[in-house]
């Protein structure tokens, strides 16, 4: 399982400059806002499916899904 390990690992790093989680995509603009910050900069990561906190709740519809 080293998928699910890497992404536990990523996990507890938390969110800083380089990755941020996003919990819900119900918002295009605040995902193109995210992505492009991380496009000016150094790069980084965007985790859907996961709480502020790190829980992993995945991704619950077939929209948000499709928008991934």
């Amino acid at each position: 399982m080293k998928r699910a390990s890497y992404i536990q690992d990523l996990i507890k790093q938390g969110e800083n400059q380089y990755q941020d989680f996003k919990f819900v995509i119900n918002d295009s603009k605040k995902i193109a806002r995210s992505l492009v910050a991380f496009a000016n900069t150094d790069g980084g990561r965007l985790l859907v499916g996961i709480k502020d906190n790190g829980n992993i709740t995945g991704v619950k519809t077939e929209e948000e899904f499709h928008m991934v």
